[in-house]
């Protein structure tokens, strides 16, 4: 499964189906996934494996069009299943948020940006707090450091949200409004 994943994950991040052939080749072969996908050996890693490409490859795919915030949903539900099965899945939350700073900062914000994101967040954060590891989890999201920068992230894309939407009924572009 996984494999298929960081197929279709490099299918979209390139849209060549050789890239997607070598990611997936490469996925099935290298070791340290053949050592957590080996039958009948299990550990959290083994199914963390699938949860985290997986969680990639939605996330990249709801920013494709303004119409992919479905897959957005499914990133959430994706995440909350990474968050459920492994300890590692403040990795996740931080790449998709450094990811989406990233976007914000070279000039690639958008509405679909702002949207993917903040359907995204609120699904996974909030089943982080209150799905199956709410135990293991519990407030973290909102007082760990090394989670705290999605969050700000989050606010911060809903604060550009709102400037935007703002300028647009002012007839004005998004710095004008800053004067």
């Amino acid at each position: 499964v996984a494999s298929a994943l960081a197929g279709l994950l490099a299918y979209e991040a390139t849209g060549n189906a050789n890239s997607a052939t070598a990611a997936l080749f490469i996925m099935a072969i290298i070791p340290a996934h053949l050592m957590r996908s080996v039958a009948g050996g299990y550990d959290n890693e083994s199914i963390a494996v699938s949860a985290i490409v997986g969680t990639f490859y939605l996330w990249v795919r709801s920013l494709r069009s303004e119409k992919s915030w479905p897959y957005a949903v499914l990133c959430g539900l994706c995440y909350v299943y990474l968050v459920a099965a492994w300890g590692g899945y403040v990795f996740a939350l931080n790449m998709i948020g450094i990811h989406a700073a990233g976007l914000v900062l070279s000039g690639r914000f958008s509405r679909k940006l702002w949207k993917a994101y903040s359907i995204w967040f609120i699904i996974g954060t909030s089943g982080a707090v209150f799905g199956p590891a709410r135990y293991l989890v519990g407030w973290q999201p909102f007082q760990s450091l090394e989670q705290l920068g999605p969050t700000v992230v989050f606010f911060g894309l809903l604060i550009w949200q709102a400037t935007a939407y703002i300028a647009r009924q002012r007839k004005m572009n998004t710095m004008g409004l800053m004067k």
